[in-house]
C-alpha cells in the first residue's frame, strides 16, 4: 500500500498554494513522519500511504474544510490541473474524453500501488469506471480520485460533468465506482 512521492508532494503544493497562511498549522499537525515525508519526498520513489497522503490529507480536510469530500476533492482537483496542463495539455485537449479516462486509468497505477481500474460502460456522454483495486480503503482517496477526473474532464473540454462515486471499497462495497456524464 504504497504512493508515488510526487503526489505527497502535490498535497504539500496544494496547502501552501490555497492554504498558505495557515499552512504552518496544518504541517505542524502531521506525525513526525509525515512531515519528513512532506519535507523532500523523491518524486518517482514509493511511500507508505498512511503517513504520505491519508493523513495530511485528513489534517487538511479537519483544519479547511466543512468535510472530507470537499477537501479531498479539491485537492484531487488541484492535482489534475498541475499535472494536466503546461507540456500534457495539448494531449488532454484533442483527447477524447474515454481516451483520456482510459489512459488516466493505467496511469492511476504509477501514482497508487495496488490499483485495478476499468471503464466498465460508456457512450457518447458517460462513463461508468470501477476501482476494483485501490492501496487503502480510504474515502479520501477515493474522493481524491474522483476530483481528479472531475478535472481532467474539464480540461479535456466536457461541459456541465456530473461525477458522482455511488459505491464505495471504504464503505464496504466491491468496487469504488465512479459515474460521470457530461452534455
Amino acid at each position: 500500500m504504497e504512493v508515488r512521492g510526487s503526489v505527497i508532494s502535490n498535497i504539500k503544493a496544494y496547502v501552501e498554494k490555497k492554504h498558505p497562511d495557515k499552512f504552518e498549522e496544518w504541517h505542524s499537525s502531521l506525525s513526525e513522519k509525515s512531515r519528513e515525508l512532506m519535507e523532500r519526498p523523491g518524486t518517482s520513489k514509493w511511500y507508505p500511504i498512511k503517513e504520505g497522503i491519508l493523513e495530511p490529507t485528513e489534517k487538511m480536510c479537519d483544519l479547511f474544510y466543512l468535510n472530507a469530500r470537499d477537501g479531498a476533492w479539491k485537492s484531487g482537483r488541484f492535482s489534475a490541473e498541475e499535472a494536466l496542463t503546461g507540456i500534457y495539455k495539448v494531449f488532454v485537449v484533442v483527447s477524447t474524453p474515454l481516451f483520456l479516462i482510459k489512459r488516466a486509468s493505467r496511469i492511476m497505477g504509477t501514482f497508487y500501488r495496488p490499483t485495478e481500474v476499468n471503464v466498465v460502460d460508456n457512450d457518447d456522454k458517460s462513463m461508468l469506471v470501477h476501482f476494483t483495486k485501490l492501496p487503502t480503503e480510504s474515502r479520501y482517496l477515493e474522493y481524491r480520485i474522483a476530483g481528479w477526473m472531475e478535472k481532467a474532464l474539464e480540461i479535456c473540454g466536457c461541459k456541465e460533468l456530473s461525477v458522482k462515486t455511488p459505491k464505495s471499497i471504504a464503505n464496504g462495497d466491491e468496487v469504488f465506482e465512479v459515474d460521470i456524464s457530461w452534455k
